[in-house]
């Protein structure tokens, strides 16, 4: 009897052939973003650092993740301040030995903050 393909992980590869496979992010109530990174399986740790960067380019959110093994990463990240309409963007690094072996970009919106919300 043969193996299903579709119910088996990925062969690790060394760190210089790790990539980043898929990135989300979804934001949530307030400052907080649920962000997903999927990645290569790595025969070593690696270092991953995401760092989000609001409208105006100021560093709003950052989190680095030292010697991770895991390869499907799920955080809830948190702005520093309240969150501002427009464009933001995440930055995805995976770093081994010091060195970028990869990298990633997405850009993301949140909504305008709804001025005609009022409650009672």
């Amino acid at each position: 009897m043969s193996e299903n393909p579709f119910s088996q992980a990925p062969a690790p590869v060394p760190p210089d052939r790790v990539q980043i496979e898929g990135v989300g992010v979804n934001a949530l109530e307030g400052k907080r973003l649920d962000v997903a990174v999927d990645l290569t399986p790595c025969l070593q740790p690696v270092n991953v650092e995401m760092v989000i960067v609001a409208p105006d380019d100021s560093e709003v959110s950052s989190i680095l993740l030292i010697e991770n093994r895991e390869w499907m990463l799920d955080k809830i990240m948190h702005l520093r301040q309240a969150a501002q309409a427009g464009e933001y963007t995440l930055h995805v690094g995976v770093f081994y030995e010091d060195e970028l072996t990869a990298r990633a970009v997405r850009r993301f919106t949140f909504p305008p903050a709804s001025l005609d919300d009022t409650h009672g």
